[in-house]
């Protein structure tokens, strides 16, 4: 190799914030695991924040000595918290409360950034979605075991975002796309039958929540998780597959689902469930008349209930930013949602959607598509899991642009090669040949 390959030549290959890294694995296991639900005595220990802390400072440690972009959807979240602190003063209704809801919302930034940041490997990325998948699977297996009811809904089996049947749903849809890639990328029977198992127990338990939200958010994933997967994809089975899952689903577990659709028409068939559209058809448009109302700070964050007189949240994540934070906070949360589409549309043409990243980033459009539908029916303005899959996302797309330079620069380094050593071959040869 002459003078001109040796400059060509990459550096040793480091991956940088490794223990930043383990800590953010754990405090996604904590989170969506909820270990002190089901473990005596662990809440006492408070191990998502210890695991927070510790990540964010291995994080901070490592910092002057790697080399790391700053997304601009990050840019954007650390805005959207400025916004948030400077709306606290402003809120007409209770400062108190304001403030509470942003110092919750503060604890989650400086953790997405150190996902972004230190999920740099397809390795790793791979990692911390399984513990997701995993975790999300479990608790829906053992809710549809259990069956604990709510009004005739089946609720989670732990607390945060499983208690209500409303979020559990979500948060299941959400993950769904996910063991899809799993079960797909399986190397052995019992793996894929496996997987296969959590995908039939988290649709069954979508359809045994009756979340009319939740059900909207899983067809939307399943169009585009299919499309991707089957429709364009080689995974013809899956249509036929996912078409005998849902209508079992439905056929064993859907009565309740019915009736509570039903039911927005029919108010005889239901009253729980119709005075429930229409309570939410009331908070979505005083959510709007506040916009208006107070346009520039909103209400302050988390105090829409106050102000609504009935101590109902908005049930709509988008009115929920803007009544409570103004047209500033529900830019700066739309760009954020933007961002995180174009980077999953950026990362499935650098890398094609063939490949094993690639097809993470399908499944995560599906999921992001699920989600920007369903949070259109709930309050997840202030919600972890909304920013880790925004983080997911970021995550996606500099992995990807880190591979596609790394094989422009071995593109360079064999067409350097072939001018040293005067062979038949140009850049444009070696490109093809790729």
């Amino acid at each position: 190799m002459g003078v001109e390959a040796q400059a060509l030549a990459p550096p040793k290959v480091q991956v940088p914030f490794r223990l930043a890294y383990k800590f953010v694995l754990f405090f996604m296991v904590v989170y969506f695991a909820r270990p002190e639900d089901w473990i005596p005595g662990v809440h006492y220990l408070h191990l998502a924040k210890v695991a927070g802390i510790i990540a964010i400072i291995a994080f901070l440690a490592e910092l002057s000595s790697a080399r790391w972009p700053w997304p601009r959807e990050v840019l954007y979240l650390f805005l959207l918290l400025g916004w948030m602190c400077l709306c606290v003063p402003f809120s007409p209704i209770w400062r108190g409360g304001a403030f509470n809801t942003t110092r919750g919302f503060a604890q989650v930034v400086p953790m997405i950034l150190v996902i972004c940041v230190a999920v740099n490997t397809v390795a790793r990325l791979k990692r911390i979605l399984f513990w997701q998948a995993a975790s999300v699977a479990l608790v829906a297996a053992v809710a549809v075991v259990k069956f604990r009811h709510a009004g005739g809904r089946l609720e989670g089996v732990l607390n945060g975002n499983y208690s209500n049947p409303n979020d559990f749903a979500l948060t299941v849809v959400v993950a769904l796309p996910i063991c899809l890639v799993f079960m797909l990328r399986a190397r052995t029977f019992l793996a894929k039958m496996l997987w296969l198992g959590c995908i039939g127990a988290m649709t069954y338990s979508v359809v045994l929540s009756a979340s009319r939200s939740g059900m909207l958010a899983f067809i939307l994933a399943m169009i585009v998780a299919l499309w991707h997967f089957s429709v364009k994809g080689r995974y013809r089975y899956l249509l036929v597959l996912f078409g005998v899952l849902a209508a079992c689903a439905l056929m064993f577990g859907g009565h309740e689902l019915e009736t509570r659709y039903e039911a927005m028409f029919n108010p005889q068939l239901d009253q729980s469930a119709y005075g429930s559209a229409e309570q939410r058809n009331m908070l979505l448009r005083e959510s709007i008349a506040f916009t208006f109302k107070y346009p520039i700070f909103g209400l302050g964050p988390g105090d829409f209930n106050s102000a609504s007189g009935v101590w109902r949240v908005t049930h709509n994540t988008y009115t929920q930013i803007s009544s409570e934070t103004g047209l500033p906070g529900f830019f700066l949360y739309v760009m954020i949602l933007w961002c995180a589409w174009r980077n999953l549309g950026r990362a499935r043409r650098l890398i094609g959607a063939r490949t094993e990243l690639g097809m993470f980033a399908l499944a995560l459009q599906a999921s992001l598509a699920a989600f920007l539908v369903g949070s259109f029916f709930a309050s997840e303005g202030y919600e972890y899991f909304t920013y880790f899959l925004i983080a997911f996302t970021t995550a996606t797309y500099q992995i990807a642009r880190t591979q596609k330079l790394h094989k422009r620069h071995a593109i360079e380094i064999s067409a350097a090669n072939a001018r040293e050593d005067s062979e038949p071959y140009s850049k444009k040869a070696i490109y093809s040949q790729l």
